[in-house]
């Protein structure tokens, strides 16, 4: 895992042929987060990032795009560090649990192409979270190949 502030963690970072970030939050639970993860270790077309402190980090966000200087180290935000290194025309998938959703602003930080997986309520056991696992993998799966394609990879 590699952190870049305390607001989020790359999971996986992605790799110059990244065409879908998953963005998930704290509220999934670690047995999902560490699935997902094997899943995806060695799918060079997928990353995964883990917001920690979504609120902070939209709102330092919103603070730096309503702020009329620039950041003198580049970026002026976390979020815009974050997804800097994720190659323009990549999706954001965001998985969504609960009821509100929390990251769909993270599309707007660098223009990234957002879809979002709503998962609801999380399932109490390992079977039922082992579907919703499988459901994030399969609009992953439905992303990237749809991205590859356009790039004519496949």
């Amino acid at each position: 895992m590699h952190a870049i502030s305390q607001s989020a963690v790359w999971i996986k970072q992605p790799s110059a042929d990244a065409a879908v970030v998953i963005v998930t939050s704290v509220a999934l639970p670690q047995y999902m987060i560490d699935k997902l993860h094997l899943a995806i270790d060695d799918w060079d077309q997928v990353a995964h990032l883990a917001i920690q402190q979504s609120e902070a980090l939209r709102v330092d966000w919103l603070r730096a795009g309503s702020s009329p200087e620039k950041s003198a180290g580049g970026d002026a935000c976390y979020a815009s560090q974050l997804l800097r290194c994720v190659p323009h025309g990549s999706f954001l998938l965001d998985v969504e649990v609960g009821t509100a959703p929390g990251l769909t602003w993270l599309g707007s930080v660098c223009g990234h192409p957002l879809r979002v997986v709503e998962l609801g309520k999380i399932a109490s056991s390992t079977a039922a979270m082992d579907r919703q696992v499988e459901e994030v993998l399969s609009a992953t799966r439905g992303l990237a190949k749809s991205l590859l394609q356009s790039r004519g990879v496949i």
